[in-house]
């Protein structure tokens, strides 16, 4: 096969219009030469040959201008080894344009063991340094298009790495689940005639990668973080080990955790997919950002011996412990370096932003502080001493519910293009040689994929949208960037590093006269002394424009700006956005001119906790709800309460203490009438008290019902403060009544309570959330309870690599559903005093949109009452335009949707 940068060229032609092409008789022509005498076969071999010459001629201009850089000699003659053992790669549409020094993974797939190892400079492959420019996307928050769109888009923009995180939860969400390693693979709506089986799993997206040229940088955890419920942890594990302590070096944590990572590795070894086998993952993470204050007995920690051998605490011999000390969480990270040394030899192993075991590359995770981290060497003193600069997670922003973007009160919302590239140069000026986007893309949370208080939208400030539509200028300006660096890949790896090799640089003082400035520096890198070509970085890290002077040139710097050169001459300035890159608006196809949603249809979510259902579990107390939730085998956000309470006299004022958790909701109902509700949306763990005011109540015997939603399991643990043990939700606490006269009067006092797994709705849709079981099953909802609503549209006919269809929803909170799909968390709240919501579009993947006809279904849970659903269907895109209109803002209004 010849493989040019933009055709594919097969040699065994497969039809006859190909075959003339590439001069091969077909078959069809030789049966009737061998009809002819052999004395005249000679003349007509000539004329067919002047034949396929002339054709050749006419088509020359159409067919090879697909082949720009090849001549017809080339075409005849080239004959690359096609590949004669698994694994193999056939390249995609859209590959990485190799560089020297700036690699494709296929120019070395298909030809054997890949090496990888590394030097104080960089990653190797081959024994070459390398230049890795990368992107975090998620394929546990995909769909199999949209990761396609998306690998597409990272190629688009000059990077040559993809970096994956391995969420365990989505592959085991459920105790009574083996572990699998498929995501969810399409249509398969029940009663559909139009079932889409697309193969979809870890593999075949890492395979997607490499087909695009693209190495992975695969982390497999088990903890994540990644703003994922549990930290990507399955939320039963500590459930099922009740005395264990995550991420720490105890009996059970540990036998937990080498089974995953046996699992994992076993399936990656059978699919061949690590470098050493020919596969495109060139580097693995094990753990995330180790590190934290613990208390090593509370923790449960085992004991070392003198011979560095971990003890069980009841196995400590009796008497004095003599040589035994409390294991550290150093030994921890020693124990998981050793794990994947043993299972994974052949593997280059980092760990990052925390603890490292001795064989494993320390990488740096941050925002501008990274930069810092090149400075001290790493926290463990060896970056760029034996190991080399590799920056994990660039961070572009997180958003959370309620939120003000400018002042979160976690976390930050995003940052300027701008802002961002002063940090990449600074990185880079000082040695950097890997650098990796967090987030690229960061797609949605479907389903209860989303952390404590975190948005249904993922890292929307990322280089793509949440849609997968580019964010400009970000898009751009960072493309642009990439592309610099790419170009500039042999220099910088062939020089030393310019850490701590800083130069002051002259600039133009107040009276008119040059100094040196305290907050302006170049680095330089040459490849050697007898090199031409210089490639500098100028930074100015004041708060205030500076004009600098610097070689023949005088420039011009804005506040917290830098400037790529070579040889003087500058590629690359990051305060200077290309008004191409923002010169786009974007277009709606809604209302009169947009897809119709037909046939709304809505009931009432049965209220409580009724005794004579199976799954009703009866007790003294409120079941936590984790536990009652996943000890019923119901995997699920939500959990009815229900008890009997007494008020003394009517119309009496009271109020209802709950004693609960952190990022959970609650919705109150006194005989079945809705009272009130109260929430905490914030990213933090822990217990809180919420209150909800009860007036106008008839004295005697009442029945409360309370619908607790939980809003995500915090992402942290065993770090910042988070524990390490089972995280909770729902009622955790007392619940209190409280008179206006200050009368407390609690209700978890020994009295009956009935706790109910799920939704009563999840319940009978248990083979697929279905109008047709709503009929069946519930009645029509009115303005007191929670609802289900459904409503069908057709597919409207829109280009779903550049064009998204959305769902505008602004009312309720739940979740949304397409053709029984979870798209996850929708919600009405708002960001601050000016109204504006925190997210009101939802976008519809086309892998989960019917194309043949069939009608869809949208289902739309919604926890408070009196909010009846309001939607409006949409298809959006952007388009270029003359004037720049996109500002290199946060949150900049319709840059993404």
């Amino acid at each position: 096969m010849l493989q040019t940068k933009n055709a594919t060229i097969e040699n065994d032609v497969e039809n006859e219009d190909t075959a003339l092409l590439v001069g091969k008789v077909p078959k069809g022509e030789m049966e009737f030469l061998e009809l002819l005498p052999a004395s005249c076969r000679p003349a007509v071999y000539i004329m067919m040959i002047a034949v396929v010459l002339m054709v050749l001629l006419v088509l020359r201009p159409t067919y090879l201008s697909e082949i720009q850089q090849h001549t017809v000699a080339e075409v005849f003659t080239s004959n690359p080894s096609k590949c004669t053992q698994s694994p193999c790669f056939k390249p995609s549409k859209v590959t990485v344009e190799s560089k020297p020094g700036f690699p494709s993974f296929l120019d070395v797939a298909n030809k054997g063991r890949i090496d990888v190892s590394y030097d104080s400079r960089s990653i190797r492959i081959n024994d070459e340094r390398v230049l890795l420019l990368g992107g975090s996307i998620h394929p546990s928050r995909a769909t199999k298009q949209t990761w396609g769109y998306a690998l597409d888009e990272i190629v688009a923009n000059g990077l040559n790495l993809v970096t994956i995180y391995v969420m365990w939860e989505n592959h085991q969400p459920v105790p009574t689940m083996d572990m699998n390693w498929d995501f969810l693979k399409g249509i398969q709506y029940e009663g559909s005639t139009s079932s889409i089986a697309l193969k979809w799993n870890l593999a075949s997206a890492i395979r997607s990668a490499a087909e695009r040229g693209l190495f992975v940088h695969l982390r497999i955890g088990p903890y994540e973080c990644a703003e994922y419920t549990y930290g990507g942890i399955p939320e039963f594990i500590p459930l099922q080990h009740p005395s264990m302590s995550m991420r720490r070096p105890n009996l059970e944590w540990l036998e937990v955790m080498k089974l995953y990572v046996e699992q994992l590795l076993t399936y990656l070894d059978d699919n061949k997919l690590w470098a050493y086998q020919g596969g495109p993952i060139i580097l693995g993470q094990i753990e995330n950002e180790l590190g934290g204050n613990v208390d090593a007995e509370a923790e449960n920690f085992f004991l070392i011996n003198e011979r560095g051998d971990f003890v069980e605490r009841k196995d400590m011999p009796s008497g004095p412990a003599r040589g035994l000390r409390n294991a550290t969480l150093q030994d921890y990270a020693d124990w998981c370096g050793s794990l994947v040394q043993d299972l994974a030899p052949n593997v280059t192993w980092t760990m990052c932003n925390g603890l490292s075991a001795e064989n494993t590359i320390l990488t740096c995770n941050g925002i501008s502080e990274c930069a810092d981290f090149l400075e001290s060497h790493g926290f463990n003193g060896r970056v760029q001493v034996d190991q080399p600069p590799m920056l994990t997670e660039f961070e572009g922003g997180f958003q959370i519910w309620g939120e003000d973007p400018h002042n979160p009160s976690d976390y930050f919302w995003g940052r300027p293009a701008s802002v961002m590239a002063h940090d990449a140069l600074r990185w880079f000026a000082r040695g950097g040689t890997h650098l990796n986007h967090y987030m690229f893309w960061g797609s949605y949370n479907r389903g209860r994929q989303a952390a404590a208080g975190i948005t249904n939208m993922y890292a929307k400030e990322a280089m793509l949208c949440p849609s997968g539509q580019r964010h400009q200028p970000k898009f751009g300006h960072f493309q642009a960037l990439h592309q610099a660096l790419a170009s500039l890949a042999p220099i910088l790896l062939a020089s030393e590093s310019a850490l701590e090799k800083g130069q002051q640089v002259e600039i133009l003082n107040d009276d008119g006269k040059w100094e040196y400035g305290d907050d302006q520096l170049l680095y330089q890198y040459q490849a050697d002394e007898h090199s031409r070509d210089v490639v500098s970085i100028l930074e100015n890290n004041a708060n205030t424009s500076v004009i600098t002077r610097f070689g023949h040139n005088v420039i011009v710097m804005d506040p917290y700006s830098s400037i790529l050169l070579k040889n003087e001459i500058r590629e690359f300035d990051s305060s200077v956005i290309g008004p191409r890159f923002q010169a786009f608006e974007r277009v709606f196809s809604k209302g009169q001119h947009g897809p119709k949603l037909l046939d709304w249809e809505d009931w009432q979510e049965p209220i409580g906790a009724p005794s004579n259902l199976p799954a009703t579990v009866v007790a003294n107390h409120p079941i936590e709800q984790t536990k009652l939730n996943v000890d019923a085998q119901v995997y699920s956000d939500y959990a009815w309460y229900e008890t009997t309470f007494h008020m003394d006299t009517d119309g009496q004022a009271a109020s209802l203490v709950l004693e609960a958790q952190r990022a959970n909701g609650f919705v109150v109902f006194i005989d079945d009438v809705f009272v009130g509700s109260a929430d905490d949306h914030f990213h933090m763990e822990g217990p809180i008290s919420f209150s909800i005011d009860i007036v106008d109540i008839e004295g005697g015997s009442r029945k409360l019902s309370i619908l607790s939603e939980s809003l995500g399991y915090h992402n942290l643990i065993g770090r910042w403060g988070v524990g390490t043990k089972p995280k909770s939700k729902g009622l955790t606490g007392d619940v209190v009544l409280v008179s206006s006269s200050g009368k407390n009067a609690s209700l978890v006092d020994g009295r009956e309570w009935r706790s109910f797994p799920g939704l009563h709705g999840e319940a009978i849709s248990n083979q697929g959330l279905s109008r047709r079981h709503f009929e069946k099953n519930l009645l029509p909802s009115t303005s007191t309870t929670p609802t289900w609503a459904s409503v069908v549209f057709d597919t409207p006919i829109y280009e779903p690599r550049t064009q998204g269809l959305f769902l505008r929803l602004t009312t309720g909170r739940g979740h949304l559903f397409l053709n029984g799909y979870d798209l996850g968390r929708h919600w009405n709240i708002t960001t601050d005093e000016t109204g504006k919501y925190t997210q009101e579009y939802y976008f519809l993947p086309p892998d989960y949109v019917h194309s043949d006809g069939n009608l869809n279904e949208l289902t739309i849970f919604n926890s408070l009452p009196d909010n009846r659903v309001s939607a409006e269907l949409l298809v959006s895109w952007t388009v270029a335009t003359d004037s720049p209109n996109f500002q290199d803002e946060i949150n900049f209004q319709n840059a993404c949707l």
